[in-house]
């Protein structure tokens, strides 16, 4: 059974909704990468975390609060970006103002899946003058395909197939799950 979740009253409301990853692994992959980035930002002062939006919220909003829990303390702002997958381009719809010369960021994404989103959100804090940009996404649906770029982190493999819960939405519905399921059974 999910601590978090009581799917056997929830699952009506739910209908069509098969859990990938449940709220107990999800916690417990958070809190592994917590420990592997509290590590990596031993050494800076005050690091800035960037939490993509709108889909990697949950994701980077219980991942700060478990590097808390270890002692890092951070800055903790949001960028937009959307991706246009027709045209194969990402654009940055709204950036954050917070200070970047100099110091580590790390990006908080969802899902990575070409690179293409990720490599633009590096760019882009390089050209604002990070020291060092480093990545963590929560899921990884490259499935091996050639990528503008690598996370240095991931929570979990992911099977191509149309994810939401625990952020992720589909018309902006089920991003409340704490999970990470799929529609159907396809």
């Amino acid at each position: 059974m999910d601590p978090f979740f009581d799917w056997g009253r929830a699952k009506n409301a739910h209908e069509g909704v098969e859990p990938l990853f449940t709220a107990g692994e999800i916690v417990e992959r958070v809190e592994e990468l917590a420990t592997l980035l509290s590590k990596w930002m031993d050494d800076d002062e005050e690091p800035l975390a960037q939490v993509i939006m709108n889909g990697a919220v949950m994701f980077g909003a219980d991942l700060v609060r478990a590097l808390s829990s270890r002692g890092v303390v951070l800055e903790m702002d949001f960028i937009h970006m959307q991706r246009n997958s027709q045209a194969g381009t990402v654009d940055l719809i709204a950036a954050s103002n917070r200070p970047v010369t100099g110091r580590h960021v790390l990006i908080i994404d969802d899902i990575f899946d070409t690179g293409r989103t990720l490599q633009k959100a590096k760019d882009h804090f390089y050209r604002l003058g990070a020291d060092q940009v480093t990545s963590v996404v929560l899921l990884d649906k490259s499935n091996g395909k050639e990528t503008a770029t690598r996370p240095e982190y991931i929570g979990f493999e992911c099977p191509n197939v149309f994810v939401i819960g625990y952020g992720m939405d589909i018309g902006f519905r089920y991003r409340e799950l704490p999970f990470v399921g799929k529609l159907g059974t396809a």
